[in-house]
């Protein structure tokens, strides 16, 4: 039980992590209307570096949660 718990903190930081990051583009896209457009490339996903920091994000969260639940 204590892995499945870590294993969906870590989930929830990916998806904090997503939803910070439409947010920001969002907030960001807002303020410069008409300048230009901005595209979402999925291709980008598969480069190594949003996956590392996708990565990163689900350990943390992991590793956190794996602390907690192991006291």
């Amino acid at each position: 039980m204590i892995y499945l718990k870590s294993i969906l903190a870590g989930l929830v930081a990916v998806v904090l992590l997503f939803v910070a990051t439409v947010i920001y583009l969002w907030v960001s896209i807002s303020e410069e209307r008409g300048a230009g457009t901005i595209a979402f490339d999925p291709i980008s996903v598969i480069r190594p570096g949003p996956v590392l920091i996708i990565l990163a994000v689900f350990v943390a969260g992991f590793l956190w949660e794996l602390r907690r639940a192991s006291r």
